[in-house]
């Protein structure tokens, strides 16, 4: 059978299903008159060798990838994005440059989106105060428009409070790519005043707080009839 023996080279690539069909295509070898199974056999050697050899490492792969969905991520499990509504402006000449502040009575609007695999809870809302000026101004009039969830922001109490201006209140409970839009009703009688929010939120056994602001920056708001107007 020496024809037989040198069609017999099989190039096994790893894996028990590789070596099993290798073995397999061989024995097809045996015959010579058989040359489409012998064709089928290597052909079916190999197809069998590469599956054997790929399958664990995409089956790794894919266990890894669900292992990291259910891992809770280290981050922050909320997106936000902020507009402030509903304002009239108090033009103010702030040494550097005049500048259009908006007015008490405004309404910052707040989109908390969860981005955790687990839901979140928002547990409460915080106001922070970062400075306090005098100023001095004129007041521009704006057209309003309606809110949704509605909260007024108490910059002048000590410390600050953010207060439900209906029924419902915190907590709240988002899911994945679900979202709450909160207004905020900013109300302060004491010159310019920089601020940011602070959310409180749980997820998945951690805890945390978002500080929410304009992209980096604190609001401002300054009071209706400034000192000096």
């Amino acid at each position: 059978m020496p024809r037989a023996d040198r069609r017999c080279r099989v190039l096994v690539w790893g894996g028990a299903g590789g070596a099993v069909a290798a073995v397999a295509g061989a024995a097809l070898l045996w015959h010579p008159g058989q040359a489409l199974a012998w064709a089928a056999g290597v052909l079916a050697a190999a197809s069998a060798a590469y599956l054997g050899q790929q399958a664990p490492q995409q089956l790794q792969e894919a266990l890894a990838r669900r292992r990291t969905a259910r891992e809770p991520a280290d981050g922050d499990p909320l997106a936000v994005a902020v507009e402030v509504r509903n304002h009239d402006y108090v033009t103010l000449d702030l040494g550097d440059g005049v500048v259009d502040v908006p007015a008490a009575g405004h309404t910052v609007r707040v989109v908390v989106t969860s981005t955790a695999p687990s839901a979140v809870v928002l547990t409460g809302l915080r106001a922070q105060v970062l400075s306090r000026e005098e100023a001095a101004g004129d007041l521009a009039r704006h057209a309003a428009e309606l809110p949704v969830r509605r909260f007024e922001v108490l910059l002048d109490s000590d410390p600050p409070r953010v207060r439900a201006l209906a029924d419902s209140d915190f907590p709240y409970r988002i899911a994945t790519d679900e979202s709450e839009v909160l207004d905020l009703l900013v109300s302060t009688e004491r010159g310019l005043v920089r601020w940011v929010l602070w959310l409180d939120w749980t997820s998945a056994g951690r805890q945390g707080s978002t500080r929410i602001d304009l992209q980096g920056h604190a609001f401002r708001t300054a009071a209706r009839m400034p000192s000096g107007a």
